[in-house]
């Protein structure tokens, strides 16, 4: 879940007369619009992204996408007759387990780009941007120490978790034998360097805030 400044540094960066607002892609993936908006603006744009009970919101949506995830791979597990998983099995059930996750976010999108356009509708368009790396920098600031320790740990758990499920399947799955070992490892090391970005992002904010001490 997102804090409120978290999500300000993401959608918006300080700029002559006000601030750049991105507006999301309708479609997630594509071109956006930029605009030129007011600390006013500003917080009500704020007002219409971050859910009035975020925290219900985040439980449900995690629970959902949990739920959803395991249904279909039961699913699965019961029509294709086999323990394990083909690589045919799983395309299948990414595309099951993604397709409507995605549809879910543009319903989601588009209901906030409905209600984004009574506020910028008289906003003037700009063609500046704020890139992937300014968004990555204004949200490893925004983020808290406690936060940011508590993803890294979170993410160093996970990452643990995959090499044991590789360590106990190794007697009769051996690595790369078959498709689940492969994406264990693949999560590993995602989840691996994900943790390890986030620590060393705490690491550098407790620096930080020792040598303005």
């Amino acid at each position: 879940m997102s804090s409120v400044a978290e999500i300000e540094a993401v959608l918006f960066k300080p700029a002559v007369g006000g601030y750049v607002f991105q507006a999301p892609n309708p479609w997630v993936f594509g071109p956006t619009s930029s605009y030129i908006v007011s600390a006013t603006q500003k917080a009500e744009l704020l007002g219409v992204v971050r859910p009035r009970r975020a925290v219900l919101w985040t439980a449900g949506i995690t629970i959902g996408i949990l739920l959803w995830a395991c249904l279909i791979a039961t699913a699965m597990w019961a029509i294709s007759g086999h323990d394990q998983p083909t690589v045919i099995d799983f395309a299948v059930m990414s595309v099951l387990i993604l397709v409507p996750i995605y549809l879910a976010w543009v319903i989601k999108l588009q209901r906030n780009l409905r209600r984004m356009q009574s506020i910028i509708g008289a906003a003037p368009r700009i063609g500046e941007r704020i890139n992937r790396r300014e968004m990555r920098q204004a949200l490893a600031n925004a983020m808290s120490l406690k936060r940011t320790l508590l993803i890294g740990a979170l993410w160093s758990l996970s990452s643990i978790a995959q090499v044991s499920a590789l360590v106990v399947r190794n007697a009769r799955h051996p690595l790369f034998s078959d498709v689940k070992s492969d994406l264990n490892l693949l999560a590993a090391v995602v989840a691996g360097g994900l943790a390890v970005y986030y620590l060393s992002l705490a690491i550098r904010k407790i620096r930080k805030q020792r040598a303005a001490i």
